[in-house]
């Protein structure tokens, strides 16, 4: 069984009363074998104009439900299992994806090499570095896929990326990937070229190389630094710099890790 992170509030002796509050909740046996899938909602009774909000995250935990995972809101996602990635809005002609990687070491990259007729049809366009650690502070990356969609490559590219998205994003975008490629994610072995398999159904996302490579990759990237090929004419307030030597990668909230001071 993979491990998941929820599994820090679901397994061993010392979560026995975690469990039982899970189980008040509704969890059965099974459940706890599942992805726990937060939803985040700020709603609550004493929050006018917000009740909306209750029936809409009832709907999504339906949702997740007939996905095979356990949907729970929180004010947080500190115990999710997910990718953000909504792929209800994703045609069902690209649900399976495979292609050749276009590495884009920035966003800025991406709109430059997507506009001026770089990124072909079938291109899984990779944009790194962009998260909490890389960018830092994780950007938006609406642009690269409204390029994409008005040069007509929306449904014949993807796109993944340790960045962010907006609600207006379109086409087969994943985001979040974690860890980033800052922090040592396997984003940041991808090389131009590598085949990138995507597979919505089964939720999964392969590189078509073995881990022999991989490892090969990573030891070589691991002396250069993990950092883009080029230094990228981005200016930085101190206050970003100090975050970014602190922070985590988005799948543990983008938060600053104080035990590194220590």
């Amino acid at each position: 069984m993979p491990a998941y992170r929820s599994h820090t509030t679901t397994k061993g002796r010392n979560m026995a009363g975690a469990r039982a509050l899970w189980r008040a909740t509704g969890m059965k046996d099974d459940d706890f074998n599942k992805l726990i899938i937060a939803i985040a909602n700020s709603f609550t009774q004493f929050v006018p104009g917000r009740v909306h909000l209750k029936d809409m995250g009832q709907l999504v935990a339906a949702e997740i439900a007939k996905a095979g995972g356990v949907g729970k809101e929180f004010n947080a996602i500190a115990v999710d299992d997910g990718i953000a990635m909504g792929h209800d809005g994703v045609d069902e002609s690209i649900h399976k994806f495979s292609g050749p990687a276009y590495i884009c070491e920035s966003q800025d990259q991406a709109v430059d090499d997507i506009i001026n007729g770089r990124v072909k049809e079938g291109d899984v366009v990779v944009i790194r570095y962009e998260g909490p650690k890389g960018g830092p502070g994780m950007q938006e990356m609406l642009y690269p896929t409204s390029y994409l969609k008005s040069n007509g490559l929306g449904k014949a590219c993807a796109l993944i990326t340790d960045g962010r998205f907006s609600g207006g994003t379109s086409g087969l975008s994943i985001g979040h990937i974690s860890p980033e490629a800052a922090a040592g994610g396997a984003i940041g072995l991808i090389e131009q070229g590598d085949i990138i398999e995507i597979d919505i159904p089964e939720r999964s996302i392969n590189v078509a190389i073995s881990n022999e490579a991989l490892e090969s990759r990573r030891e070589t990237r691991d002396k250069k630094g993990w950092q883009p090929e080029e230094k990228r004419p981005r200016k930085i307030t101190a206050a970003l710099k100090a975050y970014a030597l602190l922070t985590t990668s988005a799948d543990k909230g983008a938060v600053r890790d104080l035990d590194l001071l220590k």
